[in-house]
């Protein structure tokens, strides 16, 4: 495994950053028609995704100068907008208006939170593959474990999908609708995988796996679930204007 990842490593990044470009451009292109709140935050965590997915494949061929900005960028756009997973949850539930705005100033706090973290992280170069045609240049955090910037990381990197989990059960078993749990449940899985595995220098790639089953769940559950926006009265997703 650890030996076809390395080896194959430049294409996967290449093809994942295309098949998450399209499955964004699917979720903007029918928010543009349903104008409904879940579709934008999902479209928003997929331009993060994206952008994440572009610089990493491109690393290699991008100036270091300039890919230190962009890869404090990416660190920066992670944690800015992560924590709109719990807005999907609260919209996607869905919740009653005052939880989802209690909901939205806890993801506010939160984006703040992670881009700070963004910000302040210590970067270092790090090359898979040097002097290869499948060359990975990437800058990753070398701040200590025990850093407010790490462990702010971690939070929304575990926070965040633990509650997108618990409300795809929800909706699972209230509305027959079991996408967003698949979501949350591919999303934690792909992030365990390299940890559990031994594969410490390949956890960002695995990682990135697990992203790319969000996104396509994302669009499943809108196409299925959304044809305009809520009618967020009854809380019923049957219910829609």
């Amino acid at each position: 495994m650890h030996d076809f990842l390395l080896t194959y490593g430049f294409i996967l990044l290449c093809s994942i950053s295309v098949i998450e470009v399209i499955l964004t451009l699917i979720l903007f292109a029918d928010y543009t028609k349903k104008k409904d709140p879940v579709v934008i935050c999902m479209t928003l965590v997929g331009l993060g995704l994206c952008f994440d997915a572009i610089i990493l494949s491109a690393g290699a061929k991008i100036m270091l100068p300039v890919l230190i900005i962009l890869s404090r960028a990416r660190y920066i756009l992670h944690g800015l907008l992560i924590p709109i997973n719990l807005a999907i949850c609260a919209h996607a539930a869905p919740f009653y208006k005052r939880a989802r705005q209690v909901t939205w100033v806890l993801t506010v706090i939160l984006m703040a939170a992670g881009a700070a973290s963004g910000v302040f992280r210590e970067l270092d170069k790090v090359v898979l593959n040097e002097g290869f045609y499948n060359e990975i240049v990437r800058y990753v955090s070398v701040s200590p474990k025990d850093s407010w910037p790490e462990l702010v990381n971690r939070a929304l990197s575990y926070g965040t999908v633990v509650p997108l989990i618990l409300t795809g059960i929800y909706i699972t078993f209230k509305h027959k609708t079991p996408t967003i749990l698949l979501a949350g449940l591919f999303m934690l899985g792909f992030s365990l995988v390299g940890p559990l595995t031994g594969n410490t220098d390949l956890i960002f790639l695995i990682s990135m796996f697990g992203e790319v089953f969000m996104l396509l769940f994302y669009v499943i559950f809108e196409k299925r679930n959304i044809s305009v926006m809520y009618d967020y009265s009854d809380l019923n997703l049957s219910s829609l204007r």
